[in-house]
Parts: structure tokens; sequence; C-alpha cells
């Protein structure tokens, strides 16, 4: 069997990374190739800079103390889950030969989730692009999460990109900005769609909550917490649902009737699944919410919204993002799915073809 190597953000406590990176590990096996996923782990999610930063603040010295064995037993939680689904290499650190330990293949993709970010990666992440590596390469859904590119970046990514066999980006802002440099790209589906309702139940939890309940999931930071909790509490009022939050520690959601403690991806994939309604500021809950036919509604986060406002775009669910409270009107709004499924059903055969094409 032909073998892939695929590179993308599959490190951190962030269920849509690792979901993720088993979908693309599902769809290559769907396309005839033995996948693997490099372990790349980036400077910025290592256990040496958190003790780096622990050391350099003392105030929060103490909090990280305390909660370091919190963080190995959710690191390993997290971890185990991945390779539970997908195989996955031994872990490449920024001062590694990446030439010498990236696992040889037939193919290279470069995958999704924020993967060409240079701002969420802390500058160029030169491992993100293949850097040195011979073969054919291409681009899995690739997220850029940014409209505009600094000009050394910019100019690097033309050069590296133009050794690509084929490219395709998840936000439709990547087609355009891509465009304006020369690169021809095809915009096609996060991985996570490539899998539909049926075929993402293996990979849930049981059922963790019995009553009916609208499920909270806001990982990233939001401006004004407040402000998404007056809406999810006159939605839970209204349809007379418990407010369920999770956690990845053991601190509760003081603004939540139930939370859920040490998630792991199998887990917060169940409490979306079994939800009635979903309330989010993350790419992957709104993605997961529109795939599982989920009610929902979405804020924005405070920094790389184009990938959320792109699939809602796509969907026709722009009315579905919130900017300040929900309304009486809006509460009673109800997704119709059978239009939002037959978008998604032409996008994935649009995603399966250009696979077939790249790759052969």
């Amino acid at each position: 069997m032909r073998t892939a190597s695929f590179i993308t953000v599959h490190v951190g406590f962030n269920f849509g990374s690792k979901l993720q990176a088993i979908a693309t590990a599902e769809v290559l096996k769907k396309m005839g190739y033995q996948p693997t996923c490099v372990n790349y782990v980036p400077p910025r999610v290592t256990y040496r800079r958190y003790w780096k930063q622990a050391i350099t603040n003392p105030i929060k010295f103490p909090w990280r103390l305390i909660y370091y064995p919190i963080l190995l037993v959710t690191g390993h939680g997290f971890d185990r889950y991945l390779n539970r689904y997908c195989k996955v290499s031994k872990p490449i650190y920024m001062g590694d030969n990446f030439k010498e330990k990236c696992p040889k293949a037939d193919v290279y993709v470069s995958g999704s989730d924020q993967l060409w970010n240079c701002k969420h990666n802390e500058g160029n992440d030169t491992h993100y692009f293949f850097d040195g590596i011979e073969g054919k390469k291409i681009a899995f859904a690739s997220s850029i999460g940014m409209t505009k590119l600094p000009e050394d970046y910019a100019k690097y990514m033309k050069e590296q990109l133009s050794q690509y066999r084929a490219i395709s980006v998840r936000e439709a802002s990547a087609v355009e900005l891509l465009k304006g440099m020369g690169i021809s790209s095809t915009h096609v589906l996060d991985p996570t769609f490539m899998l539909d309702k049926e075929e993402w139940k293996p990979f849930a939890s049981k059922r963790l909550v019995k009553e009916k309940y609208l499920f909270v999931y806001l990982p990233y930071n939001i401006k004004d917490k407040d402000l998404v909790y007056r809406t999810v509490r006159k939605i839970a009022k209204e349809k007379n649902l418990k407010v369920i939050s999770y956690t990845d520690n053991i601190i509760k959601d003081k603004y939540a009737d139930q939370t859920i403690f040490f998630v792991d991806p199998g887990k917060v994939l169940s409490l979306i699944m079994h939800a009635e309604v979903v309330v989010t500021n993350s790419f992957h809950g709104t993605a997961f919410s529109i795939n599982l036919n989920k009610q929902f509604w979405t804020y924005m986060p405070s920094n790389f919204s184009t990938r959320i406002t792109s699939i809602l775009n796509l969907c026709g669910l722009d009315n579905r993002l919130l900017e300040a409270e929900i309304t009486d009107n809006q509460i009673n709004e109800v997704i119709s799915f059978c239009n939002v499924n037959t978008v998604l059903q032409h996008e994935r055969q649009k995603t399966y073809d250009f696979l077939a094409q790249a790759l052969q």
C-alpha cells in the first residue's frame, strides 16, 4: 500500500485539532494510502516552554506548579485518544533534524488547522511546508487564518508552495490571498466534514448527560463571557434545557449548571452529538454542530475568525452568528438542514475529486 506522511497542528488540548488529524488519516485511508501523522511538537506547546513561562512570572509560578500534574493527566488523555485512532510518529522537536526524523512516504501532505498561520505559530515554522523534504507534496485543506501576511513570510510561502503538486485550503479568503501571490488553490472542506454523522459515531464517548441540555463550548478567549451566558441562559430557559460546560482540568465553570471534568476529544464530540443546542466561539465547535445537524449559535473568537465566516457562508448559515445578546425571535429560529446537507455532500465530492487528481 502507498504511504502518506501528513503534518498538521494536532498538539495541545483542543478537541478539534485531534479530530481533524484523525479525519485526515481516515480520508487518506479512503484514498488508498497508509497514513502517518508527523508528530511535530512546536516550541510553544512543550513542557520546557511551560516551565520557562512559570519561572519568569513569580506570581503565576505556584499555580503552574499545582496545575502541572493536571496538565500531565489531561495531556495523556488527549494523546492516548489520538493514538487509538491514528498512527503517529515518534515526537519531533524544533532542534531535531526534521529531514531525518520525518517518516518517509510516497506523498507528503500539509494538513489543516492553522497550519500556515504565522501569528498562531509564532513566526515562520518551516516544518509545516516540509522544507528540505524531497518528494511529492500536496496541501489538503490547509489554513492560513489571516487575510494579510508579512512580506517576508509571503515571499517564503510562495517559494515553498511552488514545489507543491496541488494546493487546497479550507477558507475562501485563503484562496484569494494565494491568488494575489500568483498561486492557484482549491477551496475544500475542513477534514472533519469528510466524515458524516454516522461515521463520527464510533469516535464519540457514550452519552454523558441524561437530561436534555445546551452545550457551551468556548475554548478560545472571548471578549464578553457574560454576554454569551446571557444568551445561553435565555435559550435554556425558553427551551427548558440544562446548561452543560466542560473543562480539561478540575475547575468548575461557575456559569454552567454542570461541568464535565477532564474531557478528551471523544467526550466533547459526544457532548455536541447529544446536545439540543450548542453555543460556541470555536471553528470546530461550529463545524461539528453543522455536520452533526445540531441547532447552534456562534460568537466570534478574539482572533482568526475567517475560517468561521467561511464555513457559515458556504452553508448559508450566516444568521447563526451572534454579536449581541440573542433576541426572542432568534431563539425560535430553527435550522432546516436539508439544504445544508446537500451543500456538504456536493463539497465532499469536490474535495475527493481534488484529492484523487492531486494524489495521482
